[in-house]
């Protein structure tokens, strides 16, 4: 699967729980390395998430790390605290924002 089609899919289901997005308004850049990467930028904003074209912006948080890093921090066999401290995710901008963006992947 690639990094598109996973982001999709976790945005479909943060969309079906809005009330956990609702007050939050931040982009994030998500660049995915590796087979199946790319780089993607998401925008919640109150209750809604969407992939949005980079506007170049700088995001309020970004992260990057391998396709298959992400699938397995989606699937909850990886932690994104576990994967940094390995040095295999590297985060920039505002690290709260980072960090809860894994809880809103998560949702």
């Amino acid at each position: 699967m690639d990094g598109r089609e996973l982001l999709e899919g976790v945005m479909a289901r943060m969309n079906e729980n809005q009330d956990k997005l609702k007050g939050i308004a931040s982009d994030y850049v998500v660049e995915l390395t590796g087979e199946g990467g790319g780089r993607f930028r998401l925008r919640v904003n109150d209750g809604q998430v969407a992939i949005v074209p980079d506007d170049g912006d700088a995001p309020k948080a970004a992260v990057t790390l391998s396709t298959s890093d992400f699938a397995d921090l989606l699937a909850e066999k990886a932690s994104a605290m576990g994967l940094f401290m390995q040095g295999r995710v590297r985060l920039q901008g505002d690290m709260s924002e980072a960090f809860r963006l894994e809880s809103l992947l998560r949702s």
